[in-house]
């Protein structure tokens, strides 16, 4: 019988990520509101929420990962980069063509919220190798 692995989480960052989106969305919302286009705010709600997801299973794939041979973890990593793209796509696909998304806002919500990802991942990342060089330097 296979021993079972539980996968520590770090629930503070993951807080972290998910407070730092609410306050991003909210003002881009917010401020799409004021200028009048709802087309815009739907497509930007629309961004956000494929942004979230994508972020989540990233997280998710990371920690999962972490603790296993550095081959098994660019594996479950990359593949789980390709499978993330793909799901993306096909969202970005279903809200232009099946819901009518105004598809311009849609990408430039998802560019935006690319480099707050880009950022958020190096963050995390780090974080975990610096607690990991710690723990074997223990």
């Amino acid at each position: 019988m296979r021993k079972r692995r539980s996968v520590k989480i770090d629930w503070r960052f993951l807080r972290w990520v998910c407070g730092w989106y609410a306050v991003l969305t909210t003002a881009g919302f917010l401020i799409l509101s004021m200028m009048g286009g709802e087309e815009y705010s739907r497509s930007f709600l629309g961004g956000a929420a494929v942004s979230i997801a994508n972020v989540l299973l990233g997280f998710l794939s990371v920690e999962f990962a972490f603790d296993k041979s550095h081959t098994v973890f660019l594996k479950i990593v990359l593949g789980g980069m390709g499978a993330r793209l793909f799901l993306m796509a096909l969202a970005v696909l279903v809200l232009i063509k099946g819901f009518g998304f105004d598809s311009l806002s849609l990408m430039f919500t998802l560019l935006g919220y690319y480099a707050v990802n880009l950022t958020l991942e190096i963050v995390f990342l780090q974080k975990k190798v610096s607690l990991k060089n710690k723990t074997s330097e223990s």
